[in-house]
C-alpha cells in the first residue's frame, strides 16, 4: 500500500470536482493508500502555477479547460512537467481521443460518466507505479547509453595506445622472446577491441527507440556462413541446411551472432556423431528459423526459463550468457525465441523474426 499521494485535480465545472473530491474521500481509498490530499483549481493557468510552486504526484486533467481544449491541453502540461504522471479526464466518448492522450504522454484516460471511486483510485494507484516504472527505465538506459559512451571513448582509445606501444616494442626490441610478447599483447588488443565493438553494437539495438539501427538482412546467407564457420570447428556434425534463398529479415550484424549461438549451442548438447538441421520459412509477416539437433534435448518444465540470463542447459560447461543474449537481440527486433521439441527428440530453438 502507498503512502500519502498528492493530486492536482485541473477541472472548471464545480460539479464534476465535487464528485471527485467524493470519491476520494471513499473508505475504499484506504485499500491503495493511506491518504491522498487533494488541490483543486479551475483554470489551465492555476494549475500551471501549482505545478511550478509545488510537488504532486499526480494530475487529474480535465481536457475542455476555458484557456485550452482537447489534447492540447495535455500537450501544455507535458510540456510544463513531464515528471509527473497525468490522468486525463474528458466527457467524451471519444477513443480516438483516448488512444491520442497516451500516446501524448498520459498515463490513463477517465470517461467521466464512467468513473465511481474504485476506478478512480485504481487509476491513480497504476498511473503512479506506471510513471515510476518508465522513469527507472528511463534511468537504466541513461546509464547504459553512459556505459556506451565509455566504450566509444575512454576504453578505445586506451585499447588504442596499448595496440600502438605493444607494435612499437614488437619492431625495435632484438630478443626474440619479448618480441613474441610484444605481439600477443597486440593481437589480445584487437581481440578486445573487437569484443568492445559487439558490446556497443547490442547497446545500440537493445536501447534504439526505433528501428533506425535495423536493415534488412538475408537469412539464407547468415545461416550458410556461421554453418560453414561451426562446421569448421568440428568434424563429428552433419548439417542439413533448408532457408529459402530470398528470404530478408529485419535484423543487423550481430544476427550472426545469433543463429552462431544456437549452432555452437546444438553442436555442444548432442551426441558424437549428430546431425543438426537448421531450416527456414515464410509464415506472414514473420520468417521462422529452426535449428534442432538429436541430442537430449530440454524438459518443458524448464523450456520457459531457458532464456533468462545465467539460465544454463543441463551438463552445460558455459556461463547462461549465449542463450539469453539469443533472446535479448532477437526481441530487440521485434521478433521471439522458444523452445520445443525436435522431431527426433532432441531440442528446437525457433526464432521467429519480422521480415523486411
Amino acid at each position: 500500500m502507498a503512502g500519502s499521494v498528492d493530486t492536482l485535480l485541473i477541472e472548471d465545472n464545480p460539479g464534476d470536482a465535487k464528485l471527485v473530491e467524493h470519491y476520494l474521500d471513499n473508505p475504499s481509498v484506504a485499500a491503495f493508500f493511506d491518504e491522498i490530499s487533494l488541490t483543486h483549481v479551475e483554470t489551465l493557468t492555476d494549475g500551471k502555477d501549482r505545478l511550478r510552486s509545488a510537488q504532486y504526484d499526480v494530475v487529474l486533467l480535465d481536457l475542455g479547460l476555458p484557456e485550452s481544449d482537447g489534447i492540447e491541453t495535455l500537450h501544455a502540461m507535458t510540456d510544463l512537467d513531464s515528471e509527473v504522471p497525468i490522468i486525463v479526464l474528458t466527457g467524451l466518448e471519444k477513443t480516438d481521443i483516448a488512444v491520442e492522450a497516451i500516446q501524448s504522454g498520459a498515463q490513463d484516460y477517465l470517461e467521466k460518466g464512467d468513473i465511481d471511486g474504485d476506478r478512480l483510485v485504481r487509476s491513480l494507484r497504476y498511473a503512479i507505479e506506471r510513471h515510476e516504472h518508465e522513469r527507472a527505465l528511463a534511468r537504466r538506459n541513461e546509464q547504459l547509453d553512459f556505459f556506451n559512451s565509455l566504450l566509444r571513448h575512454d576504453l578505445m582509445n586506451a585499447l588504442n595506445v596499448m595496440i600502438a606501444r605493444a607494435d612499437m616494442v614488437e619492431s625495435e626490441v632484438d630478443d626474440p622472446g619479448l618480441a613474441e610478447q610484444a605481439t600477443s599483447i597486440s593481437e589480445w588488443g584487437h581481440n578486445i577491441v573487437d569484443l568492445t565493438d559487439k558490446i556497443r553494437d547490442i547497446l545500440d539495438t537493445v536501447t534504439a527507440d526505433d528501428d533506425d539501427s535495423l536493415e534488412p538482412v538475408r537469412l539464407s546467407s547468415v545461416v550458410t556462413e556461421e554453418v560453414g564457420r561451426v562446421r569448421s570447428m568440428t568434424d563429428r556434425v552433419d548439417f542439413v541446411v533448408d532457408v529459402p534463398g530470398r528470404t530478408e529479415v529485419l535484423a543487423n550484424d550481430l544476427l550472426s551472432d545469433v543463429v552462431g549461438n544456437l549452432l555452437t549451442n546444438a553442436v555442444e548438447h548432442t551426441s558424437e556423431r549428430a546431425t543438426v538441421k537448421v531450416s527456414g520459412e515464410i509464415t506472414g509477416p514473420h520468417a521462422t528459423l529452426t535449428v534442432a539437433d538429436d541430442g537430449a534435448g530440454v524438459p518443458e518444465p524448464r523450456r520457459d526459463d531457458l532464456f533468462e540470463r545465467g539460465q544454463k542447459g543441463q551438463g552445460s560447461t558455459g556461463t547462461g550468457f549465449g542463450l539469453f543474449f539469443v533472446s535479448s537481440m532477437v526481441e530487440s527486433y521485434g521478433g521471439s525465441v522458444s523452445a520445443e521439441e525436435s522431431d527426433r527428440g532432441g531440442a528446437a530453438f525457433v526464432l521467429e523474426l519480422p521480415r523486411a
